[in-house]
């Protein structure tokens, strides 16, 4: 099972963790696990490149672990690009989770 957290503060999303595999298929088949990867991969890609946040990023592959969290510092531009590149991954994830929800989990954590 592939559980994703999204982390919230004041209503934003500051953060991605994902951990874990779907066991949807053998490893280098399972369909559900690359589409989690890519999309992960191309929020954490995005935040990096395109929105420039310089998020801190932790990653295991073994462990199917991804954790991408925003700085505390950004300007009006950078929050918006984030918000919108998180809000598109959220929505790409939760499609995922209900069409297998035997193997992909999403959840919010709200941070004070």
């Amino acid at each position: 099972m592939i559980r994703v957290a999204f982390f919230r503060k004041e209503g934003r999303i500051i953060g991605v963790e994902s951990e874990g595999h779907a066991g949807y298929a053998d490893s280098g088949y399972d369909i559900v696990c690359a589409a989690v990867s890519a999309l992960l991969i191309t929020c954490a890609n995005g935040l990096e490149s395109v929105v420039r946040a310089a998020p801190a990023i932790r990653q295991n592959d073994e462990a199917g672990y991804l954790k991408a969290e925003l700085p505390d510092r950004l300007d009006e531009a950078q929050r918006h690009d984030a918000d919108i590149v998180l809000s598109v991954t959220e929505l790409g994830l939760q499609a995922i989770a209900q069409q297998y929800p035997g193997f992909v989990r999403v959840s919010t954590k709200n941070r004070r």
